[in-house]
């Protein structure tokens, strides 16, 4: 197989998914790179990345202001006006004396996604204006590693959520801020699709050029060689011993996670336990003149099949029963995988993983449809909306399960299995997005 024409060898990089040793394609805009093993993504060539980047993290800068403290939905029962901010109902669980959960909130909501905005503005602006400031590797990597935690589109699938729940209760109408709340996660996610990493990367390292593998090295471990997970850059492993600091990032790099298979674990564990209480007891409270009514997850579900509003009843049902249970079934899997050494479906094993990752954040939705409605249902004696218990422990399910995801190193998967590698397949293959 040769790669397109499209593409360009430029020496060599690391796979972070498995650690396998290959030719770097500098793939034409809209392409990607590929690995072959694992099918990680290893590159994605981006049109004008820093120029895009500048103007839509500036863009959002513009809009979090409104879109987080106009008002969101206003609401009317039997005369009786309520209206809420994304600030305000974020801070509706501190109320409610869920201190962990608001903490939760606060930070996914609104602090996270703003520190987002700021880290990208700042990096592709030095990139625009040429600098090489030692603090733009910095603050990339701390953009890395904060967009999954930046939940403002699962907010938005929230906001929409609590629409349909209280349509046929109130009368609502929407604030200015829900268009600008929802102008603000557009252009979050266009400013996060049209990073070029590898670009970015490159532009605050000029001149530096990888170590050479030796001969017949089929993986980095093989070659001394460690890769860092968040900028990509390859140095000489030394003794391997103990880790070290990635020279461009900062970050740590090392032959495997330390005592990452025994961490993910324990998180599992954790969310296994959390699991029962969560789905058991009820997570939200809602008093109607003057008498309470408690309801599970579950009967949240019920409810919305039984009014018809069968794509919202289905979504949370994803999100909150069944994306946590494929998640913990998924690393189970994947653990007993490792600790058994079995050598199938690899592949399909590694593809797992990365969904896992990628919808791990999505169970977040029936804590933000809680805090809207505990900001927005306050109508006294006639209806009154508080969280219960399983808030509590709903959220402990989604840490530990994001947390696993995080500690776990996949590349202890191809290990633990020693599957061998053809060196007919040793480079990234560039295919058309």
């Amino acid at each position: 197989m040769q790669p397109p024409s499209s593409a360009t060898h430029t020496g060599f990089t690391v796979c972070p998914g498995c650690d396998l040793l290959l030719e770097q394609i500098r793939a034409a805009a809209d392409h990607t790179a590929v690995c072959p093993r694992c099918g990680s993504r290893l590159y994605r060539a981006r049109r004008d990345s820093v120029s895009k980047a500048l103007a839509l993290s500036l863009t959002g800068l513009l809009l979090y202001l409104p879109a987080n403290f106009m008002t969101l939905l206003n609401f009317d029962v039997l005369g009786t006006p309520s209206s809420a901010s994304i600030f305000s109902s974020s801070l509706s669980m501190f109320a409610q004396g869920q201190v962990i959960v608001g903490a939760v909130v606060v930070l996914t909501g609104l602090v996270f996604p703003l520190l987002t905005l700021l880290l990208l503005f700042a990096v592709s602006l030095g990139l625009y204006r040429e600098w090489q400031r030692p603090w733009m590797p910095v603050l990339l990597r701390r953009y890395h590693h904060l967009t999954e935690w930046a939940m403002q589109d699962v907010y938005l699938i929230g906001v929409f959520v609590t629409i349909i729940k209280m349509s046929h209760t109130a009368a609502i109408e929407p604030g200015v801020g829900l268009y600008c709340f929802v102008g603000l996660v557009l252009v979050t996610i266009a400013a996060q699709s049209v990073i070029d990493y590898p670009l970015f990367w490159s532009r605050m390292n000029q001149g530096w050029e990888p170590p050479l593998p030796p001969p017949g090295a089929e993986t980095a471990m093989e070659a001394g060689l460690m890769v860092c997970h968040t900028c990509r850059m390859v140095v000489a492993a030394g003794d391997g011993r103990k880790p070290r600091t990635c020279p461009r990032c900062g970050g740590r790099i090392h032959f495997r996670r330390h005592d990452s298979i025994s961490r993910t674990w324990a998180l599992v564990i954790t969310a296994i336990i959390f699991t029962f209480p969560a789905n058991l007891l009820p997570i939200m409270e809602v008093e109607y003149l003057g008498v309470p009514d408690r309801n599970t997850i579950m009967d949240g579900i019920i409810y919305f099949f039984h009014e018809g509003s069968y794509g919202i009843g289905a979504i949370i049902l994803i999100a909150s029963i069944l994306v946590p249970l494929f998640k913990i079934v998924g690393m189970l899997l994947i653990l007993l995988s490792i600790h058994f050494r079995r050598q199938g479906w690899l592949r399909h094993k590694s593809l797992m993983f990365r969904f896992i990752q990628f919808i791990g954040r999505w169970s977040m939705l029936d804590i933000f449809v809680i805090a809207l409605l505990c900001a927005l249902v306050r109508f006294g004696y006639l209806s009154t909306v508080n969280a219960a218990p399983a808030a509590f422990y709903f959220t402990g399910v989604v840490l530990s399960t994001m947390f696993s995801a995080i500690n776990f190193d996949p590349r202890l998967l191809w290990d633990a299995a020693a599957m061998p590698v053809s060196r007919e397949t040793s480079y990234a293959t560039a295919s058309s997005s």
